[in-house]
């Protein structure tokens, strides 16, 4: 049974339709939901619009969108039940406003990117009681225009609400994101989730950006896998000093997790091929923010985040 047929159809708009919003609509889509997909990347939406929107990978199938905006501004033209914001969070600054103005009114929005406190943001545009947060744990690549492959998904993913009036949404959107097989379940905390995907991320992706490394390289390399460790155990330890203890076992957990990577390139690793700014400040830049806050010293998270900030100085500029 579809969403629709229980009587949850709803009407979404995708801002970003990199890897991981592709990934979203095309399920969304696949299981009877209308998406409106939004991105400046025209021969990609004009692919996906006339020939379908192709995942390989972990998930395989194809199906036609034809909502497209070229523009933010254009979605004002459709009336959307929610937003779901698949951008960089390092873009986010920079819509929010134009965003503010082309959304439905009473729509809910929905930071579903990397890093901490994007949510936050959002909020302070939207109003608490229309923002949500997701926790995405699934990941893909472009191979080409329309066409995505999807790396891996660690279910499951999570979504909670920035107050408490938009909890019966986000248990509502967990359904139908479940059953789009995009397991998703609802969390009463979801900064908790939010420390534990940054903490990961921290973990190897400005590492892999750095070293030209994918997950697998990184991780089996031992010079790296041991950078890997400390990173992690830094932001593991800023973390509980926030509220978030995950316990004794979860250095393990992180260990297993990212050690499932692959050969995928992490995102910030394609933004530096692409010269591209990067989520640097939102992931091992927020674990140094909330160090210095605790006065608590992260050198390798500082380290690693200086030298990322260092190569996007050296892009060469048009």
């Amino acid at each position: 049974m579809t969403p629709a047929d229980m009587g949850t159809s709803q009407v979404f708009g995708i801002v970003g339709v990199g890897p991981v919003g592709s990934i979203l609509a095309g399920h969304l889509a696949k299981h009877g939901q209308r998406v409106i997909l939004v991105d400046i990347l025209k021969e990609h939406l004009d692919t996906i619009k006339s020939k379908g929107l192709t995942l390989s990978g972990f998930a395989q199938f194809k199906v036609k969108i034809e909502d497209v905006c070229y523009s933010i501004a254009e979605l004002k033209k459709h009336r959307v039940d929610a937003v779901f914001i698949c951008v960089k969070a390092s873009v986010l600054p920079r819509i929010l406003k134009e965003l503010k103005a082309s959304v439905t009114p009473g729509a809910y929005v929905i930071s579903y990117q990397n890093g901490l406190d994007t949510e936050d943001l959002i909020a302070q545009e939207f109003g608490k009681d229309r923002t949500l947060r997701c926790v995405v744990n699934y990941a893909g690549n472009m191979i080409g225009n329309g066409h995505v492959d999807m790396t891996f998904f660690n279910k499951p993913n999570y979504v909670g609400a920035v107050s408490q009036a938009a909890e019966e949404y986000a248990k509502t959107l967990a359904g139908i994101l479940t059953s789009a097989e995009l397991d998703t379940k609802f969390a009463e905390t979801i900064r908790r989730y939010t420390w534990e995907k940054t903490i990961l991320n921290a973990g190897m992706m400005a590492l892999c950006a750095v070293t030209k490394q994918t997950m697998k390289d990184a991780f089996d390399f031992e010079p790296t896998h041991k950078l890997i460790e400390k990173l992690l155990k830094e932001g593991i330890e800023v973390a509980k000093t926030d509220g978030c203890d995950f316990g004794p076992d979860f250095f393990d957990f992180c260990m297993k997790y990212l050690g499932k990577g692959g050969r995928h390139k992490p995102s910030m690793l394609v933004d530096v091929e692409n010269q591209r700014p990067t989520e640097i400040d939102f992931l091992n830049g927020k674990i140094v923010e909330f160090g210095e806050k605790f006065n608590m010293p992260t050198p390798y998270n500082q380290t690693i985040t200086n030298i990322v900030k260092a190569l996007e100085a050296g892009y060469k500029k048009p």
